[in-house]
């Protein structure tokens, strides 16, 4: 069991790192310092103006360092004075300088959401669905100046299931990468234990930021990979598809038919309380729940109440 108790800086920026956070907080060790990218745009416009990590921090008054730019001189300063044994970081989206990470006696690891070295980058989650992958898992590596690229100190895989989306299958990876991270802790402790896995039968993959225009909808696929985009852009940016000029975002789908139909891509070839029913390059997909700008996400029955012709059998979606 580990006993020594660590003086911890930390660096995360959304709910997946949040639980980190949280955890380490709650623990035996010290969080001396976490580090956050300036406040986004969206945070500014709620009344609650911050994310989560920087709320709990304040609640807790923890040291905050804030910066969009780590190699600042102030930056590097301030990570000097603070003295920790070890950086933690989690989906926080940076490469960290080489000159931060011999700050800390234990240099710095990364919990990363794949089993590396397949998806290295932004996405591992997002890039697990959308291709399709039986399982997935978590890494916590030995930090370096190239992305996603250090030692594996230790591993722990998830099943994906045929249904799970980045919400579900987040929530999956957070008791995992946990124990992940305590397991890791303890092996950096303990010298004498030496690095287990082998990376010689994983093919490397890179997992990129997705964009916004990704989201868009393109019929002519098969129903499988659209349905794998709904599931994978579930949070952001949500697909979605035309009628009418208007934008509607897909909450929620599912596969019908595997087959082709004798219908246009994108083509309604039914509407009923139970979803829409589209046509695709190869299969049918059934929308379920649907978002139109400005209104709360709808079950496509409320819809069908409100608005009868909203959605019409044989119109084409673009």
């Amino acid at each position: 069991m580990l006993k020594k108790k660590l003086k911890i800086i930390f660096a995360g920026s959304n709910e997946f790192s949040f639980a980190h956070l949280y955890s380490l907080f709650y623990s035996i060790h010290k969080i001396q310092a976490i580090i956050i990218k300036p406040d986004n745009i969206f945070y500014k416009k709620k009344e609650n103006q911050y994310s989560n990590i920087k709320k709990f921090a304040i609640q807790h008054s923890i040291p905050i360092l804030q910066t969009n730019n780590l190699n600042k001189k102030k930056f590097y300063l301030s990570i000097y004075k603070i003295r920790a044994d070890l950086l933690i970081v989690s989906s926080y989206g940076s490469i960290i300088p080489d000159k931060i990470l011999q700050l800390f006696p234990l240099g710095g690891i990364n919990i990363h959401a794949s089993l590396l070295p397949r998806w290295k980058g932004a996405a591992p989650v997002q890039w697990a669905i959308l291709s399709g992958d039986d399982y997935t898992g978590m890494s916590v590596i030995k930090m370096t100046s190239k992305i996603d690229s250090g030692e594996i100190i230790y591993q722990l895989s998830c099943p994906i299931h045929i249904t799970d989306n980045t919400i579900t299958l987040c929530a999956k990876l957070i008791p995992i990468s946990l124990q992940c991270m305590y397991q890791s802790l303890n092996i950096l402790l303990t010298p004498h234990i030496k690095n287990r896995y082998s990376t010689k039968n994983i093919v490397e993959t890179i997992a990129p930021k997705i964009k916004k225009t990704d989201a868009k909808i393109c019929w002519s696929l098969p129903v499988i990979q659209i349905d794998r985009l709904i599931r994978a852009f579930i949070l952001w940016p949500c697909c979605y598809f035309l009628i009418n000029n208007i934008c509607i975002k897909i909450k929620k789908a599912s596969i019908l038919s595997f087959k082709k139909k004798n219908f246009k891509n994108g083509e309604i070839i039914n509407v009923s309380v139970t979803g829409i029913e589209v046509n695709t390059q190869k299969g049918v997909l059934n929308i379920e729940k649907i978002q139109i700008p400005g209104k709360k996400t709808l079950h496509i029955k409320q819809i069908l109440n409100s608005n009868k012709k909203f959605f019409i059998k044989n119109t084409i979606l673009k």
